[in-house]
């Protein structure tokens, strides 16, 4: 056994399938309860939440606007919290608040400040009891266990799985039943298949910059999987959507600052697939993780949104396989810790 597997972060990681069936199980219960916050057509949905609760949160942006086609948004909450502004535009709307705590000073007062102008508020954490879920009309219980690694892992995809039920009830059709129970098993198979992404942690275990980019329900992966990288090892590692990235950042990429590219089977992949040949033209190593016979690491081809959570574990594996390469502890990263109270 490798001593990267005996840390809390790697033992968390592996409860991941186990997490995740429980919460399937209640999906369709969870999304008729969303679905029993309003009697009417809700106007819109907003989402707050900071750090790797945010990446699930913008999933969770890409799931309703693509189902339902409702306005959809990522809230500031420095716009209430620092500049006081009070948020009465969001009246009717449904506000989803995520923090895998619950105990995020911003984001609790930021639920409370929703519900008193009339927005219906949904809480996700991982503690029922919390001072969110109290804040809220609807708390859902992620149910994870305890979570002692610093770097989060099984409460953010258990969060990206809870905001699709989210989605799911919004009057859309969402993910089917079959769906969602093919996510369990699939990331079983990822978290098992561990070749692959061991030795391409250690092949990027000497740049000190990389970037991180993803498409569609890959781009929420990205921006999670830079996280992960930042935290762990302390690389100047940066999640970038593929459009975004085409737009100017691709100049940092060169022979010393390689890509890490996630693209599943989705229509906005294969964009992110096709930047394999263009980094090369600028002398840079990229390596393609996701679906299809060009990647270099894979992961099952599901077709739908749930392979978003598929690129957050082989991301989580790579950060991982990263800190081993490196004899570094990711359950004690510099000058963190497990809660951070913004305010």
């Amino acid at each position: 056994m490798s001593a990267a597997a005996t840390t809390l972060m790697a033992r968390e990681m592996a409860e991941q399938p186990a997490v995740l069936a429980r919460l399937a199980q209640r999906f369709e219960q969870l999304s008729e309860q969303v679905a029993g916050l309003y009697t009417g057509g809700v106007p819109g949905v907003a989402f707050v939440a900071r750090g790797s609760s945010d990446h699930a949160a913008l999933l969770g942006r890409y799931a309703v606007e693509l189902y339902t086609g409702l306005p959809t948004c990522l809230v500031a909450p420095s716009v209430t919290t620092a500049f006081a502004q009070h948020p009465t535009g969001f009246a009717g709307w449904l506000v989803v608040a995520l923090s895998q705590s619950g105990r995020t000073p911003e984001i609790v007062s930021l639920a409370r400040e929703f519900r008193s102008v009339g927005a219906s508020v949904v809480a996700i954490s991982n503690d029922g009891s919390s001072d969110l879920a109290r804040a809220a009309d609807l708390s859902i219980d992620l149910a994870a266990g305890p979570e002692r690694a610093v770097p989060a892992t099984k409460t953010v995809t258990a969060q990206m799985l809870a905001v699709l039920a989210v989605a799911g009830g919004l009057g859309s059709p969402g993910l089917t039943g079959e769906q969602v129970r093919q996510i369990p098993d699939a990331v079983e198979t990822v978290l098992a298949d561990t070749a692959g992404i061991t030795a391409l942690g250690a092949e990027l275990a000497g740049p000190d910059r990389m970037a991180v980019v993803g498409r569609g329900f890959c781009y929420p992966a990205a921006l999670e999987t830079a996280l992960k990288l930042q935290e762990t090892t302390g690389v100047m590692a940066h999640g970038f959507s593929t459009a975004d990235f085409r737009h100017g950042p691709i100049a940092v990429c060169g022979p010393e600052s390689p890509a890490v590219l996630l693209a599943g089977s989705g229509p906005a992949d294969q964009d992110t697939a096709a930047l394999t040949p263009e980094l090369a033209q600028r002398g840079a190593t990229s390596a393609l993780i996701g679906t299809g016979p060009a990647a270099r690491v894979s992961w099952p081809a599901l077709g739908h949104a749930g392979e978003g959570l598929l690129a957050t574990v082989r991301g989580q594996q790579l950060a991982l396989a990263r800190c081993e390469a490196l004899g570094v502890d990711p359950d004690q990263p510099g000058g963190l810790s497990k809660v951070t109270l913004t305010h």
